[in-house]
């Protein structure tokens, strides 16, 4: 009559049904707001189907920069990556997937300089700038000292094809 010890540092909802480590939803959070230039003109297109405030797009539309695609392009093959993150998916996704921290810290970077840079001429209203520098900041850290996420990297399901 022995008992079985499971020595897994997460409770088992945080696993999936291959017992890999799921990506946490911070996570995810991070990877949308690093991917939000891409992602931003998709909603304004969707938001003239569904007839959301003309001036609200506009507002959107006057804060996109095409320079916030260049972090939005780093970040957008871990993206991917954790979409496609299955037992059946190939050595470039798991590749990608091993460097995908090092990668949002690079997409994360580069989006804080774009921020900075931006705040040296400032508009009327609120800052977004500030604001998204403060959460590149957050998100750096994130990334940089949570345990949870190096582990979540360094899982993949099942063995290479």
């Amino acid at each position: 009559m022995h008992k079985r010890i499971d020595h897994r540092p997460y409770p088992a909802s945080a696993y999936d049904e291959e017992w890999c480590l799921k990506q946490p939803l911070p996570l995810w959070l991070a990877v949308l707001f690093l991917t939000r230039a891409l992602l931003l003109p998709l909603l304004m297109g969707l938001g003239h189907y569904v007839d959301v405030n003309p001036a609200l797009l506009q507002s959107l539309r006057a804060d996109w920069e095409a320079a916030q695609l260049l972090p939005a392009l780093i970040a957008l093959p871990v993206a991917a990556a954790a979409w496609r993150r299955v037992a059946s998916a190939g050595a470039a996704v798991r590749g990608v997937w091993r460097r995908g921290r090092a990668l949002l810290l690079l997409a994360t970077a580069v989006d804080l300089a774009l921020n900075l840079a931006a705040l040296r001429h400032p508009g009327n209203g609120i800052p977004l700038p500030l604001l998204f520098a403060a959460l590149d900041l957050y998100a750096a850290g994130y990334l940089t000292f949570t345990r949870r996420v190096r582990d979540a990297f360094a899982e993949f399901p099942g063995a290479p094809g």
